[in-house]
């Protein structure tokens, strides 16, 4: 093997892709588990053949199944060794071989160790992942005989390196990475380290405590690292447009598969003709695209979960643009459902081959985003619901959009289970942490204001620059033009101010004590989880449950089991967090589920590891109470007011469900929603991060024009589909 090193052994296994799925040349192996197994590690779709094992009817022959499909693995193993030149294709072919047998073994065992596996018999997994620990010693052992440049640090370092770029290095799921990696000895056996290690970083963390306890469920606010996050436990991620870009930016190769189904399209010669005049549709393809794999890996939780719980979804966002409209909203979900099934019904025939699961193979585990932004969201909720889509709603901050549109999901699964449609999983959306920026942001621009009163505008633009070279805004404050602008730049939490801090109370210490804006600091930072508990009591409080059964039943002529099934599929959602007790101060273990940004993972699992640390305190966090002194401060502000208090219009039906206890009629009207600070800035940033994928799709596919047109010149043929 002359001249290949290991650096040339990872760049090689770092560039493998598994063959496309083709009913017609790799078609799934319905009567033979194992063979279906080896055969889809052959094709390289390691991670399928994995989930294969996930289904609780593995369990009557699992530890048989294991074993055949390692007695066949170590076949392939041994006859694949790595043998010849570089450029020798059977040379190539070894090492995708090999590695696809390590990937295999390496995701079943990492399923066993998680909460994905929980169906399966826990000692025969165990059973089971002694095998494989011992065939790991022996191909590890063989590699070092043979004198090949071992494939185990490359398929580790692999796997290690998908992980670390998980929001750049920020994440839980980066540091965890890390930690393993850390903990691999030199000079003696890999795979040993490596398991113990991982299988220590997924039983001790907070969150697969949390779930296996049933404290709580969680999902991902990020569209990678999911197979890890599903190991302890989670079971849902939300995308926006933003964090469809983010996934390109975090996986190169997204892009690069982009460029090549996009060629597979039945509308790449349309698309191409005129790139930008199709630019929604191209977007809409290559966000799916981004989701496939988030769908892929929940998708045995979707079955396995379809008859409890309803878990193992993933949530789409239409386009922000057109989030007011309803026949084009309404229009982009047909599209992208039918695509979606389209998809996962192929995908599906090999997770599921040879098991008995009949029941809607090939049902989207998706459910669409809908932004509350204005009124046409009731009714786009209202009727994709009744056609059994399912919904997040977003976008949304106060308990009068949260109770509106969670009412429009209610009365859309009515319309749906009376028709025999078993609802999906539906989320309602409480962007809390969002709230709180904003309320901090006008608590801000209003000090600054009174400062600029009290000490003079050129005074206090000198504080405001100070400020704005503590917190990194100081380009932005030389930008804008006006006090008021500059004020802006200075306080956004976008730009870089978190918190009311040190530079804040010295910028603004002639008309405020650093006292009282520790106060405010305080009261902000319950804002959002207020807010939240506030709408889950009114819905799904034990006292209420019973209330709004009956009014499900009675209004929409529903049987107790219909209207059981309504509410236990409706999941109360708090996102957009700030600080790790916004999760710890907002759990339950009914009808809720967190979505968690990857950095705040990370600070969550952080403060559970401080010794003073007891998750029972947070037991049911969500019926938990702040001090009223809290309230009272917070009533002072406007927006809070709006986005805690009902409506008149709520108020009657709340009334009419038999809640009487009075929440106040301040609360925003839907033709008030889309004027609301937090609703206006997030829509704003969304649009924004759409348009600007949207443009940077649309210069992909300008790209394969440009090499087209490129081929063509230099007279060479021009590959199939482009």
């Amino acid at each position: 093997m002359k001249g290949i090193t290991q650096e040339t052994i990872h760049r090689l296994v770092n560039s493998n892709r598994p063959k496309r799925l083709s009913l017609e040349t790799t078609p799934p192996i319905n009567d033979d588990h194992a063979a279906h197994i080896v055969h889809l590690t052959e094709s390289g779709w390691t991670s399928l053949a994995a989930d294969h094992f996930l289904f609780p009817e593995m369990n009557e022959m699992l530890c048989e199944t294991v074993s055949e499909v390692i007695r066949q693995l170590n076949l392939l193993f041994f006859n694949a060794r790595p043998l010849g030149e570089l450029a020798d294709p059977s040379f190539r072919r070894n090492v995708f071989l090999r590695e696809s047998a390590y990937e295999t073994l390496l995701e079943t065992a990492l399923n066993f160790y998680g909460l994905e596996s929980r169906w399966l018999h826990e000692e025969k997994k165990k059973e089971c992942l002694q095998f494989i620990r011992n065939v790991f010693i022996e191909w590890e052992g063989l590699e070092r005989e043979e004198g090949s440049i071992p494939l185990a640090k490359a398929v580790i370092e692999k796997w290690l390196s998908r992980m670390k770029r998980v929001q750049k290095g920020g994440s839980m799921v980066a540091k965890t990475a890390l930690r393993i990696e850390s903990a691999l000895g030199d000079g003696k056996p890999l795979w040993a380290d490596f398991l113990n290690k991982a299988e220590e970083e997924i039983k001790t963390n907070i969150y697969y405590q949390m779930v296996k306890e049933e404290k709580c469920k969680f999902g991902n606010d990020y569209a990678l690292g999911l197979r890890w996050l599903r190991h302890l436990g989670f079971e849902q991620v939300s995308t926006n447009p933003a964090l469809a870009a983010r996934a390109y930016l975090d996986e190169p190769e997204l892009t690069e598969t982009f460029k090549e189904e996009v060629k597979q399209h039945p509308n790449f010669k349309r698309w191409l003709s005129n790139p930008r005049k199709h630019a929604e549709e191209i977007t809409l393809f290559a966000t799916l695209l981004a989701l496939w794999d988030n769908l892929h890996v929940f998708r045995p939780i979707f079955f396995n979960l379809r008859e409890t719980s309803g878990g193992g979804v993933v949530s789409f966002q239409l386009n922000p643009n057109i989030a007011h409209l309803v026949d084009e909203s309404i229009r982009d979900v047909f599209l992208a459902f039918s695509v979606a099934a389209n998809h996962l019904a192929l995908y599906d025939k090999y997770l599921l081959a040879g098991y008995q699961i009949d029941a809607e193979r090939g049902r989207p585990n998706m459910v669409i985003k809908v932004a509350a932004t204005s009124p046409a969201a009731r009714t786009i909720t209202r009727t994709i619901n009744s056609l059994g889509f399912g919904s997040n709603i977003t976008v949304d901050f106060s308990v009068s959009q949260e109770a509106t549109l969670l009412l429009e999901e209610m009365e859309g699964m009515a319309a749906a289970v009376k028709k025999g449609i078993r609802p999906t999983q539906l989320y309602m959306t409480n962007m809390g942490g969002r709230l709180e920026s904003h309320l901090r942001e006008i608590k801000l621009e209003s000090l600054f204001g009174e400062l600029r009163k009290k000490i003079g505008e050129p005074r206090a633009l000198r504080r405001i620059e100070k400020l704005s070279e503590a917190n990194g805004t100081k380009d932005k404050v030389s930008k804008a033009k006006t006090y008021p602008e500059k004020v802006i730049a200075v306080t956004r939490y976008g730009h870089g101010q978190k918190t009311l801090n040190d530079p804040i109370f010295e910028a603004l210490e002639q008309v405020a004590s650093k006292e009282s804006l520790l106060m405010w600091e305080d009261c902000m930072s319950k804002s959002g989880t207020l807010v939240a508990r506030r709408l889950w009591g009114i819905f799904f409080s034990e006292k209420n449950r019973e209330r709004w059964l009956a009014y499900l039943m009675k209004k929409h002529d529903l049987t107790r089991k219909q209207a059981d099934l309504i509410i236990d599929r409706i999941h109360y959602l708090p996102a957009s967090k700030r600080k790790p007790f916004d999760t710890y101060w907002t759990l339950s273990s009914q009808n809720l589920v967190h979505t968690e940004f990857p950095d705040h993972q990370e600070n969550v699992r952080a403060i559970a590891q401080h010794p003073r640390f007891n998750l029972l305190e947070y037991e049911g966090s969500i019926s938990h109470t702040f001090s009223p002194e809290i309230l009272k401060e917070l009533n002072e502000m406007e927006d809070f007011r709006r986005a805690y208090e009902t409506s008149s219009e709520l108020a009657e039906i709340l009334k009419e469900a038999g809640i009487i206890e009075d929440f106040g009629q301040a609360g925003l009207k839907p033709d008030e929603w889309s004027q609301f600070g937090p609703v206006h800035k997030t829509l704003s940033e969304f649009k924004s991060a759409y348009d600007q994928f949207q443009e940077e799709m649309v210069i992909l596919l300008r790209g394969l024009i440009k090499k087209k047109e490129s081929l063509k010149k230099k007279g060479k043929k021009i590959p199939k589909g482009g």
